[in-house]
Protein backbone atom coordinates (compact mmCIF):
# COMPACT_ATOMS: atom_id res chain seq x y z
CA UNK A 1 0.00 0.00 0.00
CA UNK A 2 1.06 3.58 -0.65
CA UNK A 3 0.30 6.77 1.24
CA UNK A 4 -0.11 10.20 -0.31
CA UNK A 5 -0.33 13.11 2.07
CA UNK A 6 -1.90 16.55 2.10
CA UNK A 7 -2.35 19.24 4.73
CA UNK A 8 -3.36 22.82 5.33
CA UNK A 9 -2.60 24.69 8.54
CA UNK A 10 -5.34 27.16 7.55
CA UNK A 11 -7.91 24.38 7.36
CA UNK A 12 -8.28 24.79 3.58
CA UNK A 13 -9.61 21.42 2.43
CA UNK A 14 -8.94 22.13 -1.24
CA UNK A 15 -5.30 22.88 -0.44
CA UNK A 16 -4.97 19.65 1.56
CA UNK A 17 -6.42 17.62 -1.33
CA UNK A 18 -4.56 19.37 -4.14
CA UNK A 19 -1.81 16.76 -4.51
CA UNK A 20 -3.97 13.66 -4.07
CA UNK A 21 -4.91 11.59 -7.12
CA UNK A 22 -7.11 8.49 -7.41
CA UNK A 23 -7.22 7.45 -3.76
CA UNK A 24 -8.78 4.19 -2.60
CA UNK A 25 -9.46 5.64 0.86
CA UNK A 26 -8.98 8.91 2.73
CA UNK A 27 -8.27 9.30 6.44
CA UNK A 28 -8.38 12.85 7.77
CA UNK A 29 -7.93 14.71 11.02
CA UNK A 30 -8.97 18.27 11.89
CA UNK A 31 -7.87 20.48 14.77
CA UNK A 32 -11.40 21.30 15.99
CA UNK A 33 -14.86 19.76 15.82
CA UNK A 34 -16.25 22.88 14.15
CA UNK A 35 -14.15 21.98 11.06
CA UNK A 36 -15.26 18.37 10.82
CA UNK A 37 -18.47 18.68 8.79
CA UNK A 38 -17.05 21.07 6.22
CA UNK A 39 -14.01 18.84 5.72
CA UNK A 40 -16.15 15.70 5.37
CA UNK A 41 -18.50 17.31 2.84
CA UNK A 42 -15.71 18.78 0.72
CA UNK A 43 -13.74 15.53 0.67
CA UNK A 44 -16.83 13.62 -0.47
CA UNK A 45 -17.53 16.25 -3.13
CA UNK A 46 -13.96 16.08 -4.47
CA UNK A 47 -13.78 12.28 -4.36
CA UNK A 48 -17.38 10.99 -4.52
CA UNK A 49 -17.80 7.40 -3.44
CA UNK A 50 -14.25 7.06 -2.08
CA UNK A 51 -14.19 5.58 1.43
CA UNK A 52 -13.36 8.25 4.01
CA UNK A 53 -13.32 8.57 7.79
CA UNK A 54 -12.12 11.38 10.02
CA UNK A 55 -11.90 12.70 13.54
CA UNK A 56 -10.58 15.51 15.71
CA UNK A 57 -7.00 15.47 16.90
CA UNK A 58 -3.40 16.30 16.17
CA UNK A 59 -1.91 14.30 13.32
CA UNK A 60 1.38 13.20 11.80
CA UNK A 61 2.49 12.22 8.34
CA UNK A 62 5.99 10.79 8.14
CA UNK A 63 8.28 13.27 9.95
CA UNK A 64 5.75 16.12 10.06
CA UNK A 65 3.44 16.88 12.98
CA UNK A 66 0.29 18.99 12.71
CA UNK A 67 -1.74 20.60 15.48
CA UNK A 68 -3.59 23.09 13.28
CA UNK A 69 -5.93 22.88 10.31
CA UNK A 70 -6.47 19.62 8.45
CA UNK A 71 -4.34 16.67 7.42
CA UNK A 72 -5.35 14.02 4.89
CA UNK A 73 -3.78 10.63 4.29
CA UNK A 74 -4.73 9.02 0.99
CA UNK A 75 -4.30 5.26 0.69
CA UNK A 76 -4.02 3.39 -2.59
CA UNK A 77 -2.29 0.60 -4.49
CA UNK A 78 -3.16 -3.00 -3.75
CA UNK A 79 -5.97 -2.51 -1.26
CA UNK A 80 -9.71 -2.93 -1.27
CA UNK A 81 -11.47 -0.86 1.38
CA UNK A 82 -14.96 0.00 2.60
CA UNK A 83 -15.87 2.70 5.14
CA UNK A 84 -18.97 2.65 7.32
CA UNK A 85 -20.16 3.63 10.78
CA UNK A 86 -21.69 2.06 13.87
CA UNK A 87 -24.13 4.55 15.37
CA UNK A 88 -25.26 4.81 19.01
CA UNK A 89 -21.76 3.61 19.84
CA UNK A 90 -21.93 4.26 23.59
CA UNK A 91 -25.40 2.71 23.88
CA UNK A 92 -26.06 -0.09 21.40
CA UNK A 93 -23.70 -0.26 18.41
CA UNK A 94 -24.64 -3.91 17.91
CA UNK A 95 -27.80 -2.63 16.17
CA UNK A 96 -25.56 -1.67 13.25
CA UNK A 97 -23.38 -4.80 13.10
CA UNK A 98 -24.81 -5.66 9.68
CA UNK A 99 -22.79 -2.74 8.29
CA UNK A 100 -19.57 -4.38 9.45
CA UNK A 101 -20.66 -7.76 8.11
CA UNK A 102 -21.48 -6.20 4.74
CA UNK A 103 -18.12 -4.43 4.65
CA UNK A 104 -16.32 -7.75 5.16
CA UNK A 105 -18.34 -9.32 2.35
CA UNK A 106 -17.69 -6.36 0.05
CA UNK A 107 -13.90 -6.62 0.34
CA UNK A 108 -13.90 -10.43 0.34
CA UNK A 109 -12.59 -10.94 3.86
CA UNK A 110 -9.63 -13.29 4.15
CA UNK A 111 -7.81 -14.25 7.35
CA UNK A 112 -4.41 -12.53 7.61
CA UNK A 113 -5.18 -10.11 4.78
CA UNK A 114 -8.19 -8.32 6.26
CA UNK A 115 -8.31 -5.86 9.16
CA UNK A 116 -10.29 -2.97 10.60
CA UNK A 117 -9.15 0.52 11.57
CA UNK A 118 -11.61 2.60 13.58
CA UNK A 119 -12.06 6.08 15.05
CA UNK A 120 -14.84 6.49 17.60
CA UNK A 121 -16.47 9.33 19.50
CA UNK A 122 -15.01 10.10 22.91
CA UNK A 123 -16.73 8.03 25.57
CA UNK A 124 -17.90 5.34 23.15
CA UNK A 125 -14.82 3.12 23.29
CA UNK A 126 -15.95 0.25 25.48
CA UNK A 127 -19.03 -0.81 23.54
CA UNK A 128 -17.53 0.10 20.17
CA UNK A 129 -14.45 -2.07 20.68
CA UNK A 130 -16.48 -4.92 22.16
CA UNK A 131 -18.91 -4.88 19.22
CA UNK A 132 -16.20 -4.70 16.55
CA UNK A 133 -13.93 -7.27 18.14
CA UNK A 134 -16.67 -9.81 18.86
CA UNK A 135 -17.21 -10.15 15.13
CA UNK A 136 -13.71 -9.46 13.80
CA UNK A 137 -11.60 -11.55 16.13
CA UNK A 138 -13.80 -14.62 15.76
CA UNK A 139 -13.24 -14.37 12.01
CA UNK A 140 -9.48 -13.89 12.42
CA UNK A 141 -9.38 -10.21 11.44
CA UNK A 142 -7.30 -7.71 13.42
CA UNK A 143 -8.50 -4.39 14.83
CA UNK A 144 -6.59 -1.20 15.62
CA UNK A 145 -7.73 2.39 16.08
CA UNK A 146 -8.55 4.99 18.66
CA UNK A 147 -10.67 7.85 19.91
CA UNK A 148 -11.44 11.23 18.37
CA UNK A 149 -10.95 14.18 20.69
CA UNK A 150 -14.62 15.06 20.27
CA UNK A 151 -18.13 13.65 20.45
CA UNK A 152 -18.26 13.41 16.66
CA UNK A 153 -16.63 11.44 13.85
CA UNK A 154 -17.03 11.60 10.09
CA UNK A 155 -17.70 8.86 7.56
CA UNK A 156 -18.27 9.13 3.81
CA UNK A 157 -19.17 12.81 3.81
CA UNK A 158 -21.39 12.85 6.92
CA UNK A 159 -20.78 13.68 10.57
CA UNK A 160 -22.12 11.43 13.30
CA UNK A 161 -22.43 12.03 17.03
CA UNK A 162 -21.77 9.11 19.39
CA UNK A 163 -20.50 6.82 16.65
CA UNK A 164 -17.63 4.63 15.53
CA UNK A 165 -16.38 5.13 11.97
CA UNK A 166 -14.28 2.37 10.48
CA UNK A 167 -12.29 1.23 7.48
CA UNK A 168 -12.45 -2.45 6.56
CA UNK A 169 -9.28 -3.22 4.58
CA UNK A 170 -8.21 -6.13 2.45
CA UNK A 171 -4.58 -6.14 1.37
CA UNK A 172 -4.40 -7.57 -2.15
CA UNK A 173 -0.60 -7.77 -2.03
CA UNK A 174 0.08 -9.37 1.33
CA UNK A 175 -0.74 -9.42 5.01
CA UNK A 176 -2.17 -6.86 7.43
CA UNK A 177 -1.38 -7.13 11.12
CA UNK A 178 -2.22 -5.06 14.21
CA UNK A 179 0.36 -4.07 16.82
CA UNK A 180 0.27 -2.56 20.30
CA UNK A 181 3.27 -0.74 21.73
CA UNK A 182 3.54 -0.60 25.53
CA UNK A 183 6.46 1.44 26.89
CA UNK A 184 5.72 0.48 30.51
CA UNK A 185 6.94 -2.59 32.39
CA UNK A 186 6.39 -4.54 35.57
CA UNK A 187 8.19 -7.51 37.05
CA UNK A 188 6.61 -10.88 37.74
CA UNK A 189 7.29 -10.36 41.44
CA UNK A 190 5.66 -6.92 41.50
CA UNK A 191 2.56 -6.73 43.65
CA UNK A 192 -0.86 -6.92 42.01
CA UNK A 193 -3.91 -5.32 43.57
CA UNK A 194 -7.45 -6.62 43.26
CA UNK A 195 -10.11 -4.02 42.53
CA UNK A 196 -12.52 -4.52 45.44
CA UNK A 197 -14.91 -1.66 44.62
CA UNK A 198 -15.38 0.20 41.35
CA UNK A 199 -17.89 2.08 39.24
CA UNK A 200 -16.96 1.18 35.64
CA UNK A 201 -19.64 3.43 34.16
CA UNK A 202 -18.08 6.42 35.88
CA UNK A 203 -14.53 5.16 35.13
CA UNK A 204 -13.89 5.15 38.88
CA UNK A 205 -11.77 2.83 41.05
CA UNK A 206 -12.87 3.17 44.68
CA UNK A 207 -10.79 0.59 46.50
CA UNK A 208 -7.88 -1.74 45.88
CA UNK A 209 -7.55 -4.61 48.36
CA UNK A 210 -10.27 -2.87 50.42
CA UNK A 211 -8.17 0.29 50.86
CA UNK A 212 -8.86 3.54 49.05
CA UNK A 213 -7.29 3.61 45.58
CA UNK A 214 -5.62 6.91 46.46
CA UNK A 215 -3.98 5.44 49.57
CA UNK A 216 -2.66 2.39 47.74
CA UNK A 217 -1.26 4.40 44.83
CA UNK A 218 0.41 7.12 46.92
CA UNK A 219 1.80 4.63 49.46
CA UNK A 220 3.32 2.39 46.81
CA UNK A 221 5.06 5.28 45.07
CA UNK A 222 5.79 7.45 48.11
CA UNK A 223 4.08 10.51 46.65
CA UNK A 224 1.53 13.03 47.87
CA UNK A 225 -2.08 13.19 46.69
CA UNK A 226 -1.49 16.29 44.54
CA UNK A 227 1.10 14.41 42.43
CA UNK A 228 -1.25 11.62 41.32
CA UNK A 229 -2.47 13.10 38.03
CA UNK A 230 1.04 13.85 36.76
CA UNK A 231 2.58 10.65 38.12
CA UNK A 232 0.46 8.65 35.66
CA UNK A 233 2.89 9.65 32.89
CA UNK A 234 5.54 7.51 34.64
CA UNK A 235 3.37 5.10 36.62
CA UNK A 236 -0.04 4.30 35.12
CA UNK A 237 -2.09 1.34 36.25
CA UNK A 238 -1.82 -1.85 34.27
CA UNK A 239 -4.67 -4.35 33.94
CA UNK A 240 -3.10 -7.79 34.01
CA UNK A 241 -4.93 -10.05 31.56
CA UNK A 242 -3.44 -13.49 30.94
CA UNK A 243 0.09 -12.89 29.64
CA UNK A 244 -0.50 -9.27 28.61
CA UNK A 245 -0.94 -5.96 30.40
CA UNK A 246 -3.24 -3.17 29.25
CA UNK A 247 -2.61 0.40 30.40
CA UNK A 248 -5.12 2.47 32.40
CA UNK A 249 -4.33 6.20 32.69
CA UNK A 250 -5.26 8.17 35.78
CA UNK A 251 -7.54 11.16 35.27
CA UNK A 252 -8.13 12.48 38.78
CA UNK A 253 -8.69 11.78 42.46
CA UNK A 254 -11.96 12.22 44.36
CA UNK A 255 -12.58 13.50 47.88
CA UNK A 256 -13.40 9.97 49.07
CA UNK A 257 -10.08 8.58 47.84
CA UNK A 258 -11.44 7.13 44.61
CA UNK A 259 -9.29 7.45 41.49
CA UNK A 260 -10.94 8.27 38.17
CA UNK A 261 -9.39 6.89 34.99
CA UNK A 262 -9.57 7.16 31.20
CA UNK A 263 -10.44 3.47 30.85
CA UNK A 264 -12.82 1.57 33.12
CA UNK A 265 -11.70 -1.08 35.57
CA UNK A 266 -14.08 -3.71 36.93
CA UNK A 267 -14.43 -5.26 40.34
CA UNK A 268 -12.16 -8.34 40.61
CA UNK A 269 -9.71 -6.99 37.99
CA UNK A 270 -6.07 -7.27 39.00
CA UNK A 271 -4.06 -4.08 38.58
CA UNK A 272 -0.39 -3.39 38.94
CA UNK A 273 1.43 -0.05 39.06
CA UNK A 274 3.63 0.11 35.99
CA UNK A 275 7.06 1.69 35.59
CA UNK A 276 8.55 3.48 32.61
CA UNK A 277 10.69 1.26 30.43
CA UNK A 278 13.38 2.26 27.93
CA UNK A 279 10.95 3.63 25.36
CA UNK A 280 13.62 4.24 22.73
CA UNK A 281 14.45 0.54 22.84
CA UNK A 282 10.77 -0.39 22.83
CA UNK A 283 10.18 1.64 19.65
CA UNK A 284 13.09 -0.11 17.95
CA UNK A 285 11.70 -3.48 19.06
CA UNK A 286 8.29 -2.61 17.57
CA UNK A 287 9.84 -1.64 14.23
CA UNK A 288 11.94 -4.82 14.20
CA UNK A 289 8.90 -6.98 15.00
CA UNK A 290 6.87 -5.44 12.17
CA UNK A 291 9.73 -6.08 9.77
CA UNK A 292 10.15 -9.67 10.97
CA UNK A 293 6.46 -10.42 10.69
CA UNK A 294 5.81 -8.75 7.36
CA UNK A 295 9.17 -8.95 5.65
CA UNK A 296 9.04 -5.45 4.28
CA UNK A 297 6.12 -3.40 5.56
CA UNK A 298 4.95 -0.79 3.09
CA UNK A 299 2.85 1.41 5.37
CA UNK A 300 1.70 1.79 8.97
CA UNK A 301 -1.49 3.59 10.03
CA UNK A 302 -1.47 4.34 13.77
CA UNK A 303 -3.03 6.10 16.75
CA UNK A 304 -0.72 7.47 19.44
CA UNK A 305 -2.10 8.38 22.85
CA UNK A 306 -2.19 12.06 23.75
CA UNK A 307 -0.27 11.25 26.96
CA UNK A 308 2.49 9.54 24.94
CA UNK A 309 2.75 12.58 22.70
CA UNK A 310 2.96 14.94 25.70
CA UNK A 311 5.59 12.81 27.41
CA UNK A 312 7.69 12.26 24.27
CA UNK A 313 7.47 15.94 23.42
CA UNK A 314 8.46 17.04 26.92
CA UNK A 315 11.43 14.69 26.70
CA UNK A 316 12.32 16.11 23.26
CA UNK A 317 11.85 12.68 21.70
CA UNK A 318 8.67 13.14 19.63
CA UNK A 319 10.44 14.33 16.47
CA UNK A 320 12.96 11.50 16.77
CA UNK A 321 10.12 9.03 17.25
CA UNK A 322 8.42 10.11 14.01
CA UNK A 323 11.76 9.97 12.18
CA UNK A 324 12.44 6.44 13.45
CA UNK A 325 9.03 5.19 12.37
CA UNK A 326 9.15 6.59 8.84
CA UNK A 327 12.73 5.43 8.30
CA UNK A 328 11.46 1.88 7.83
CA UNK A 329 8.02 2.40 6.25
CA UNK A 330 5.55 5.11 5.33
CA UNK A 331 3.85 6.15 8.58
CA UNK A 332 0.79 8.28 9.31
CA UNK A 333 -1.88 8.64 11.95
CA UNK A 334 -3.40 10.78 14.65
CA UNK A 335 -3.05 11.56 18.34
CA UNK A 336 -6.06 10.07 20.11
CA UNK A 337 -7.53 10.13 23.59
CA UNK A 338 -7.86 6.32 23.74
CA UNK A 339 -6.52 3.41 21.72
CA UNK A 340 -8.04 0.17 20.42
CA UNK A 341 -6.24 -3.11 19.94
CA UNK A 342 -8.19 -6.23 18.98
CA UNK A 343 -10.41 -6.94 22.01
CA UNK A 344 -9.06 -4.17 24.24
CA UNK A 345 -9.58 -0.45 24.87
CA UNK A 346 -6.30 0.89 26.29
CA UNK A 347 -4.52 4.12 27.33
CA UNK A 348 -1.00 5.53 26.94
CA UNK A 349 -0.36 3.19 24.04
CA UNK A 350 0.37 3.20 20.32
CA UNK A 351 -1.86 0.91 18.26
CA UNK A 352 -1.50 0.43 14.52
CA UNK A 353 -2.20 -1.59 11.41
CA UNK A 354 0.87 -2.54 9.36
CA UNK A 355 0.55 -3.50 5.69
CA UNK A 356 2.93 -5.86 3.94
Amino acid sequence: MKFTFGSSKKGDVAEALSGIREPSALFFSVAGEEMLERAAVEIEKRFPGVASIGGVGQAYIDKQFFDQGITVTAMQDGIKVVADVLEQASVMPIKYIRRLENAVKAVGGERGRTACFDICSAGADVRAVTTLSNYLCRAGYDLAGGTSNSAAVACNGKVYQDACAFFLFKNLKGKIKSYKENIYVHSETQRQFMVTDADPRAYKIRTLENSSAEKVYTSELGISRDKITTQTFKNPFGHVCDSDTYIISIKGVEADGSITTFRPANKMDFLTILEMGDYREVVQDTIAKIQRDLGRASAVLSVNCLFRYIMFNDDQYWDSYLAEMCRSFSHAGMVGVGEHYNTQFVNQTMCCLAFE
